[in-house]
Formats: structure tokens, C-alpha cells, sequence
């Protein structure tokens, strides 16, 4: 808790070994009483968008604060082979 509001843990994980690329969440009416990490993660409207490729058999992680817990998943990806 932080300033008596909760703080949420989201978890992406790509559990093949595939790289994901172009991830884009569904996170409607997203907000947080702590910054979010711009260099991680790109908030817009009801979409938020990884800066970074979501690589395979590892885990994107990111926590905000809120009163509430959103929504938030998979809206579109793309998916590259190495």
C-alpha cells in the first residue's frame, strides 16, 4: 500500500521461445499515483504499448497504484522467430 492505496502487479509472460514484438495492452482509463516507467511503457488513451520486445521465456513486469484494478491484457502482438 502507498498512501493507503493499493499498488497492483501486472505480469506479461511469453512463455515460448519466440520474441513478442508490437505488444499492446487494453487498459482502459489506465491511471497511477506513481509515475510509470516511460522507458518501459507507453501510456495512450486505452491502450498502453511495451517499449521494448517482450522476449521469449521471460517476463515484462510493472506495478501501479490505484484505488482499483483495471483490466489489463493482451490487445494485440506481433511475434518474431529467431
Amino acid at each position: 500500500m502507498i498512501k493507503n492505496t493499493p499498488e497492483w502487479e501486472v505480469i506479461l509472460t511469453n512463455l515460448c521461445s519466440c520474441t513478442g514484438t508490437d505488444v499492446v495492452l487494453s487498459c482502459v482509463g489506465f491511471k497511477s499515483l506513481t509515475p510509470i516507467d516511460r522507458s518501459q511503457i507507453s501510456v495512450s488513451d486505452n491502450e498502453c504499448s511495451l517499449i521494448n520486445n517482450l522476449y521469449g521465456e521471460t517476463d515484462f513486469v510493472f506495478k501501479y497504484v490505484w484505488t482499483k484494478e483495471f483490466n489489463i491484457k493482451i490487445k494485440s502482438r506481433k511475434v518474431a522467430w529467431s
